[in-house]
């Protein structure tokens, strides 16, 4: 039997079985999620070779369109990873594509502020204390982006969609195309002079690859696999938003707390001098590059286990959580023990300046530390949104991460004056409080409630699409 077919649950399935699949599944996300990371790079590295204005420019912007915008997204994305694969094996797979059609309508919807905000951003950036020109030049590179940002969403939603069915390739084959082609148009709108727009390319290239990106997984879907699952537009999409709100909201409060917390950290270093900050650079590249493996084994744990409880099958969801966190640990020391045995290189990949990388490598036996605790969280909150407690999720993070994390890296840092040390501690002790806090309530969980919990919500979601009148014809 093919692996994908596995996904059809039979009873009989084992612990071997179950490694496969979760192993068979991760690779391709985790590869598709670093290939995603690095479109970003590739614009700042253009920008890079114009200037240090628009290299100032590409760095504000980007990071304001991830805290605006790509964090939020993800956050509320998490209802999909619930909703989706938990419908998926319940009986009624179309209501995989009803699903998929109210979230994205909710967030189209809330983009509209937003974009709004994004329009307004220069006079923002100015209170906020930002220089004229560098305001002026990110309002009008986030003003570009809002051609692509509603791509984005649309191709987030749509890989939720196919990943619930188990089909996990589609956009890493998306993305290794795309990524070849961002690469072409920012030679070609940024350094290519015939052609060259200037600063503005940027954001333009970045728009374009994200509708090929929307446009290359419909056609994935529409043509190769996943269309099984869409039972056309429906009117039932507008109604039923209850069930999206309630993973959503609080899915975007345990992603964001964290992200959120993560990119204030790098914002804080800014104020320790630039030998801290050129190692901070370093440092959070490496940990968004060893991120992805969790990432990945995390989605293929989520859509796991709401498969298993979509189908009924209780004693096989637990299994395969138990399974996926021996996995997340033998992940997440073997990241540590890399990092710390080669320690005193891993500067030298980004820089060639002895001073800065000696820095670094006094703070990455405390990265290793990080890495472990934050390995086994990512994959347990996957664990959590399978189940569909994204709001146990946010409970543990927010407070874990906002009211505890950031206190103590800026009293190590600025008052202790540890400095880049300092910050990561705070990090590290909050992000090891949260990994105990979710183990015990992972260890505790009362499976036969999730899935009394999951046919209730699978029942509520049927019940709301039968009393729909009929539906629009098939997209």
């Amino acid at each position: 039997m093919d692996i994908d077919d596995e996904l059809l649950l039979h009873k009989d399935l084992n612990e071997w079985t179950e490694r496969k699949y979760i192993i068979w599944k991760a690779i391709p996300i985790s590869l598709s999620y670093l290939l995603q990371n690095i479109l970003p790079f590739i614009s700042v590295f253009a920008l890079g070779h114009l200037g240090q204005t628009e290299l100032a420019v590409a760095t504000l912007s980007i990071m304001c369109y991830h805290f605006t915008f790509v964090a939020l997204i993800y956050g509320a994305a998490t209802a999909l990873d619930t909703l989706c694969s938990q419908a998926y094996t319940s009986g009624d797979v179309k209501m995989v594509g009803i699903f998929l059609q109210r979230a994205t309508i909710i967030q189209l919807l809330g983009f509209i502020p937003i974009a709004c905000i994004w329009w307004e951003s220069e006079q923002i950036l100015i209170l906020m204390g930002q220089s004229p020109a560098i305001s002026s030049k990110t309002c009008s590179y986030l003003r570009y982006l809002l051609i692509g940002a509603p791509a984005f969403l649309l191709f987030e939603n749509l890989r939720r969609y196919l990943q619930a069915q188990g089909i996990m390739k589609a956009s890493t084959y998306v993305l290794v195309i795309c990524c070849i082609i961002d690469i072409c148009l920012n030679y070609l709108l940024i350094l290519y002079q015939p052609l060259s727009l200037g600063f503005i390319g940027a954001p333009i290239a970045t728009s374009i690859t994200n509708w090929l990106m929307f446009s290359f997984l419909v056609i994935y879907t529409k043509f190769i696999n996943g269309y099984q699952a869409w039972g056309g537009w429906s009117r039932a999409a507008f109604y039923g938003w209850k069930q999206i709100f309630t993973l959503a909201i609080p899915g975007i409060l345990m992603v964001c707390s964290e992200l959120w917390t993560s990119e204030f950290i790098s914002f804080l270093t800014g104020y320790l001098g630039e030998l801290p900050l050129a190692s901070q650079g370093i440092l959070s590249v490496l940990v968004t590059l060893l991120y992805q493996s969790p990432f990945g084994l995390s989605v293929s744990a989520s859509n796991r286990v709401g498969n298993l409880l979509g189908a009924g099958l209780v004693e096989k969801a637990k299994m395969t959580s138990k399974l996926t966190m021996q996995f997340a640990i033998i992940l997440a020391l073997f990241e540590a023990i890399i990092l710390i045995v080669f320690k005193d290189y891993w500067g030298y990949i980004f820089i060639s300046k002895d001073d800065v990388v000696k820095y670094t490598s006094n703070v990455i036996p405390l990265i290793s530390i990080f890495e472990i605790s934050d390995g086994l969280n990512v994959v347990g909150q996957g664990i959590l949104r399978g189940q569909g407690r994204q709001n146990i999720g946010a409970l543990i993070n927010a407070p874990g991460y906002v009211v505890l994390g950031l206190p103590v890296s800026i009293f190590t840092a600025f008052i202790l004056r540890y400095g880049l040390l300092g910050l990561w501690f705070g990090s590290t002790a909050s992000s090891i409080i949260v990994c105990i806090i979710l183990l015990i309530i992972l260890w505790r969980t009362d499976w036969q409630q999730q899935l009394e919990e999951c046919k209730k919500r699978m029942k509520e979601g049927k019940d709301k699409l039968e009393s729909m009148i009929s539906d629009v014809p098939d997209f």
